[in-house]
């Protein structure tokens, strides 16, 4: 499989720009994928957190599973916005 300067060098821009957003989209999911497993221990049972922080979570874990749909326009992965999480 050519790389996104071959692509390019070719002629072929659009396989340029799908390999490009694979790249990024991948990245953001493998970031994201780590992101929800470091957060995992909040949402047991016996978490040392209050119901309030408990739902803050929630919420932080709910926008980080929406983030292809909310970055749909993202065109690179500086582009992602990424969910603020809780303190």
């Amino acid at each position: 499989m050519p790389n996104i300067e071959e692509l390019l060098a070719s002629g072929d821009v659009a396989a340029a720009l799908a390999a490009a957003a694979e790249t990024y989209v991948g990245k953001m999911r493998r970031v994201r994928k780590d992101l929800l497993q470091e957060c995992d221990i909040t949402q047991l049972a016996d978490a040392p957190l209050t119901d309030a922080e408990k739902a803050e979570w929630a919420t932080y874990r709910q926008a980080l599973r929406d983030m292809p749909i909310t970055n749909a326009s993202a065109t690179t992965y500086e582009d992602i916005i990424w969910p603020t999480k809780p303190e």
